[in-house]
This record gives C-alpha cells, structure tokens and sequence, in this order.
C-alpha cells in the first residue's frame, strides 16, 4: 500500500515512457501533457502534499502547464536524467524529506536501495496514482 503522507515522487519520465507505456518517441511530448494532467488530478484529489516531480533529459521544452504546488518538470540540461534523479533523491532524503524514485532503471534502482531511498516501479506507481 501506498502511504498517503505527503512525499516527493521523482520520476524518471522518459524511461516511464519508453519501458512502461512504450510510447513511440513521437508521442512523447502529447504524453507528457497528459500525464502531467493526471497527476495534477492526482495530487489536488487522495494526496495533498505530495509532489510528483518529473524528470525529463534534455533542454528545456514546453510539455504543458504544471502544478507549481503539486506537479512540476525539471530538465536535466547539461546532466543526464538518471544523475539529476541520484542527486536529488538523495539531496531529499538526508534533508529528511519523504521521497521515492519511480523508474524501472536497475542502474538507479541499485544506487538508491543502496542510500535507503525507497524506489517504485512504473507500474506500481501507474497502478496507485493514473489508473
């Protein structure tokens, strides 16, 4: 069961997209819309508090409105999206902060088990919040 408590989910968006939903890569960005859709949804309904961060490789590019409050995107510009989501999930977790990292990346997967941060696969996290 997923807790309700307000928690910082890190998404490994790109990865969501390609392994989980295998959405071909000229769809991505309509995706990304409406996922940030449902999880605006998400976040003003069951889980107030909580913030559903998506991290996205690349540049910056215009994938929609966010929820400031709730659902926000960060490029990883110059870095790769794999070491945007290292340094902040554990920036997060030894500032005590609740977060959990959603990718089915073992690479990321293995690290963060590794620092004691709580890891959920896509279809888990599909499963609680967007289905």
């Amino acid at each position: 069961m997923i807790s309700t408590k307000p928690t910082i989910y890190l998404i490994d968006a790109l990865n969501f997209l390609r392994s989980f939903l295998q959405v071909p890569k000229q769809e991505e960005e309509k995706t990304l819309r409406a996922l940030i859709a449902a999880l605006n949804e998400a976040a003003t309904e069951d889980y107030k508090g909580t913030t559903f961060r998506l991290i996205i490789d690349g540049g910056f590019r215009n994938i929609g409105p966010t929820s400031p409050e709730n659902v926000d995107a960060l490029f990883s510009e110059d870095q790769t999206a794999d070491e945007v989501i290292l340094e902040q999930a554990i920036y997060l977790k030894n500032s005590a902060r609740r977060v959990c990292v959603v990718t089915y990346d073992r690479g990321i997967t293995n690290t963060l088990r590794g620092e004691g941060v709580k890891i959920l696969s896509c279809e888990k996290f599909f499963d609680t919040f967007l289905s």
